[in-house]
């Protein structure tokens, strides 16, 4: 056997160790989130760590998440059903052999894995593994799946205990308690690479159909059917991009043949917040405007929570200016993060009961996850090039560090029942 060979399985044999680590950890994690029951060796370890007056407190915080509406959905007990039908449909498929809870569990991880499959074929263009071996695929599993991991950050809890406020007003690129945001999370990962690498020739190409604009237009298509929220700020960022553009004097005939694509994708929104936000409901249950409404229900130091998830990419950032470093894609990833942050800071919804919700901030963990993928990008490139000082590089790498630390007690917080906010 050659050494080439012998590090071509090493580096599919890494891959497929951590890709079923990850497989099984989430697919405890949301079966139990579908159960929502209270076992007895979790019982156990509550009796031992908490109070006896906190036991049944937190036997009912256990395992919290949106998961027991889309069983009930496959069980037909809901009233209406969900605009965004991705999730449901295929927890229908797993239903034809396994019980709702059940198939529900595996709907969200089958959803789930393809994330780690998307984001491995971009992290292996990136670091060009093809070109330099396997000895690069191997660091491409362990940042893809560090990425699946990282949060923001807090002060470290012992595993399993209670710690209220750490994502609660500061927000996770990872949220492992809702469902439909990892659903839609696979397919979000090629609408936006393939926008950002489209907005670098659509304006050359004076065409209405390239094949990049039709792969664009069906994943877009596809994560609105998981979920809406990425969408909302992928075509608001989009459109004032090429509007800034047209008014730049740039050619007019490109602006239409880019924004066609769109309008599957617009139609599709436009029913599913109809159900929402339809006139009769426009007046107390509509879409509200109000600056910091509805975040600082929930942070009483938004500031502060920005910077808690955002040292990362912001720390990045800062030393690509101090080196003069152009990218156009970390450009791009701060632009969608900045028209993210200003859905959240200024929508909200009119309805008090669900204000607290912040269901605009999808889009914005959403811009987090990405500003996350595309600064690690930046950074392992800069590493492997040595393209900066060395105390830079380790600054950046030490953070990203705190990152994951944080994110892995996080995790096994979730998976032991914590609370996820």
């Amino acid at each position: 056997m050659t050494s080439d060979k012998k590090k071509r399985i090493i580096n599919y044999a890494v891959f497929m160790l951590l890709f079923l680590l990850y497989f099984w950890s989430t697919l405890f994690l949301f079966y139990r989130q579908s159960m929502a029951a209270c076992y007895e060796d979790d019982m156990l370890y509550y009796m031992i760590k908490l109070p006896k007056q906190d036991w049944q407190v937190a036997a009912c915080q256990k395992y919290e998440s949106d998961m027991e509406y889309y069983v009930k959905e496959l069980q037909g007990l809901t009233e209406t059903p969900l605009p965004y039908p991705l999730l449901p449909l295929t927890g229908k498929l797993f239903l034809l052999f396994v019980t709702p809870e059940i198939a529900m569990a595996l709907a969200v991880t089958f959803l789930n894995g393809l994330t780690v499959l998307g984001l491995k074929y971009y992290m292996d263009r990136f670091l060009e593994v093809r070109e330099n071996g396997a000895k690069r695929g191997v660091v491409s599993s362990l940042l893809v799946f560090s990425l699946l991991i990282v949060s923001m950050l807090f002060p470290l809890s012992s595993i399993g205990k209670q710690v209220f406020g750490r994502q609660l007003g500061t927000f996770t690129p990872n949220p492992y308690h809702n469902a439909t945001y990892l659903a839609a999370r696979p397919f979000a990962i090629p609408a936006f690479f393939l926008f950002a690498d489209i907005l670098g020739f659509y304006e050359k190409e004076n065409k209405w159909y390239h094949p990049k604009y039709l792969l664009f237009a069906v994943s877009l298509f596809v994560t609105t059917l998981a979920k809406p929220s990425f969408t909302l700020v992928m075509s608001a960022t989009a459109g004032i991009l090429m509007l800034w553009r047209l008014l730049k004097g740039h050619k007019v005939r490109a602006f239409f043949q880019l924004g066609v694509w769109f309008i599957p994708t617009f139609l599709l929104l436009l029913y599913q917040y109809s159900g929402f936000f339809g006139a009769e409901k426009i007046s107390e249950e509509g879409i509200g405007f109000g600056f910091l409404t509805a975040w600082s229900t929930v942070s009483d130091n938004i500031p502060q929570s920005i910077l808690r998830v955002l040292l990362f990419p912001l720390v990045v950032a800062v030393f690509c200016l101090l080196q003069k470093e152009k990218s156009e894609l970390l450009k791009f990833s701060w632009q969608f993060w900045l028209i993210a942050l200003a859905t959240v800071a200024f929508l909200c919804e009119k309805d008090e009961s669900r204000m607290q919700h912040l269901n605009f901030a999808w889009g914005y963990m959403y811009a987090l996850f990405f500003l996350f993928v595309v600064s690690l990008t930046v950074l392992i490139k800069n590493t492997l090039g040595k393209k900066q000082p060395f105390w830079h590089l380790g600054v950046q790498w030490g953070i990203y560090g705190l990152h994951l630390i944080c994110g892995l007690d996080y995790f096994c917080n979730l998976l032991m029942g914590g609370t996820y906010c």
